[in-house]
């Protein structure tokens, strides 16, 4: 009995050895949390809702390094009404968020997270950062949650106080259409973001700023984490699982390569292992904007309707509903002109009001390693396999195993590269083909360029003996036939990093100039003592606009700087 209790205290002390450590180090993690500065707390169901990142260390109260994606959620009284990602360097990120028309009037939830959050024990979402957001729709009589009815104006805005080291100046009175110079100067580096708003009488919600985050956040205890997540250090992962066959047939298919791609980017080429219970894991470097995806499994062209379905990555929280929004009857003018103000912008607005900040792209190939031939400077012939043999020797043709293989030939360092005889990666339009002998057979005269890289690659856990492009006039893989694991995907990938500035209007007369927001900028930065111009466009009619810088200093320090411009 003695033996057989030191046996079960030995394995316990073990097992406490082994616990302890583990659990030291989840202690020993990153804690994040993030806050969104928007450009104002109440839409027009349309317009867009511009917002700036600060994803900050709870250890340290600067911008984290960690994470490189926040997930934003839009929530009324029944839900998720919209979704976004954001997009991380250094802690920071912005975009804007395009309000759906059939939005029906009434208060939102606006929260942000990282995939490091949702490992945290009990995290909440809603925390010291989310924000009240209050919607009004001037197009339907639709209402979400509470919303109560008021015959009086709403209370005046209470007395602002300036916070945090930064002197903002700004003329006092303007012209309408006049360019106004903002100044902004601190005496230590700083980021902010910088809108410029009219103030229309629309009640503000009571929503935590900067210097209310930060405190909170330096008071955030330490929490214990899971492993459920892996933390997006590089880009976003894009999960999925297969469907479309038994349990016997996805068991079959453990260890195969599936793949991820957007036509026309050849850069977005992600590939990983189907693992045994079917899931696959991209690690993206990011996918920006609205864009179409490819997934495919290598190897079914024949085989069953095995396909993948990618997994939504957004948590999706039950919130507790918003406080009632009151509509005060002497703001329906103002919100009728708000409305049509909308309405002309969206008709109106082009890339030339808005300025597209530098992102991190996933650079797969290096441009200068590249053998570009354009078929147009040659002969065209009517068969691919001709168009190689005739004037393009880093590719050739073989036969291994009843399949046809496009290899590339390699520059390994040697004087005389060879073929090495290894697998070659063949794309058309940045899309894998399997099936090399479509390519074979392919149209040359649907084909632009054809782009060699004959280096070996390192594709997700794949390993390729050189890669070739095929690159179409259209960019959309016209007259190409896929296998059936094929799918194609609508997907919305991160905000892209976007600041409203209208600067390509200066000055232009022929614009009918409504905007609301009149400048926006998320990631701007001064440097210590350094003033920063800004340049502001203001639109053609009267009114009282905003400046609001809100941001954080190098140190942790909050910024919250507000001035009115009268324009008249």
């Amino acid at each position: 009995m003695r033996r057989m209790m030191k046996r079960a205290l030995s394995s316990l002390f073990l097992l406490f050895c082994l616990l302890v450590p583990l659990r030291l180090q989840a202690q020993e993690r990153t804690v994040e949390r993030t806050y969104l500065s928007t450009d104002r707390d109440a839409y027009i169901a349309g317009e867009t809702l511009w917002c700036s990142a600060f994803c900050m260390d709870a250890a340290s109260g600067l911008p984290s390094a960690l994470s490189s994606i926040v997930y934003v959620e839009l929530h009324n009284a029944d839900g998720v009404a919209a979704t976004a990602r954001i997009a991380l360097s250094g802690g920071r990120g912005g975009g804007g968020l395009a309000l759906p028309l059939n939005l029906p009037t009434g208060n939102y939830r606006l929260i942000a997270y990282t995939a490091q959050n949702r490992n945290e024990a009990g995290y909440d979402f809603l925390g010291a950062a989310a924000k009240t957001v209050s919607v009004y729709n001037a197009f339907s009589r639709e209402r979400v949650g509470a919303v109560e009815f008021s015959e009086e104006r709403p209370a005046p805005q209470e007395t602002f106080a300036d916070v945090g080291p930064l002197s903002l100046t700004a003329p006092a009175t303007a012209a309408p259409g006049a360019v106004v110079s903002l100044e902004v100067t601190v005496p230590a580096d700083a980021t902010f973001s910088l809108s410029v708003c009219l103030e229309d009488g629309l009640p503000h919600n009571n929503n935590p700023s900067m210097e209310t985050f930060l405190l909170a956040l330096s008071q955030t205890e330490r929490p214990l984490f899971s492993q459920d997540f892996v933390p997006e250090f590089e880009g976003e992962i894009i999960r999925g699982h297969v469907e479309g066959c038994d349990p016997a047939q996805r068991s079959a298919l453990t260890g195969r390569y599936a793949f991820l791609s957007a036509p026309g980017s050849k850069s977005d080429l992600y590939v990983s292992r189907i693992d045994s219970l079917g899931g696959v894991a991209f690690f993206t470097g990011n996918l920006y904007g609205e864009k179409e995806l490819m997934t495919e499994i290598e190897g079914l062209d024949t085989l069953s309707n095995a396909h993948l379905v990618l997994e939504e990555p957004f948590a999706k929280p039950s919130l507790e509903a918003p406080a009632p929004l009151t509509l005060h009857a002497p703001l329906a003018e103002a919100l009728t002109a708000r409305a049509v103000a909308m309405q002309i912008e969206r008709r109106f607005r082009a890339d030339t009001l808005l300025v597209f900040l530098p992102r991190r792209d996933n650079l797969l190939f290096e441009e200068s390693l590249c053998h570009r031939y354009r078929l147009d400077d040659y002969t065209r012939f009517p068969l691919m396999r001709e168009t190689f043999a005739e004037f393009i020797p880093e590719l050739r043709v073989r036969e291994r195993g009843g399949r046809t293989e496009i290899q590339v030939r390699v520059e390994d360092g040697s004087p005389d590269p060879a073929f090495q005889g290894r697998p070659s990666l063949t794309l058309l339009d940045g899309v894998p083909v399997f099936d090399q002998e479509k390519i074979c057979r392919y149209d040359p005269s649907l084909v632009e360029c054809i782009e060699i890289y004959p280096y070996n690659y390192y594709v997700g856990a794949r390993e390729f003996a050189g890669i070739v492009n095929f690159v179409t006039f259209k960019r959309n893989l016209p007259a190409m036939r896929f296998g059936n694991s094929a799918r194609v995907v609508n997907w919305h990938g991160a905000l892209l990093p976007t600041a409203y500035t209208c600067a390509a209007t200066l000055g232009a007369q022929d614009y009918p100039d409504y905007r609301r927001t009149a400048f926006w900028h998320p990631l701007l930065e001064a440097r210590g003592g350094e003033p920063l111009r800004i340049d502001c466009l203001l639109p053609g009619y009267a009114g009282t606009f905003t400046v609001t810088v809100e941001g954080v200093t190098a140190d942790g320090a909050p910024i919250l700087v507000k001035r009115e411009i009268s324009v008249r």
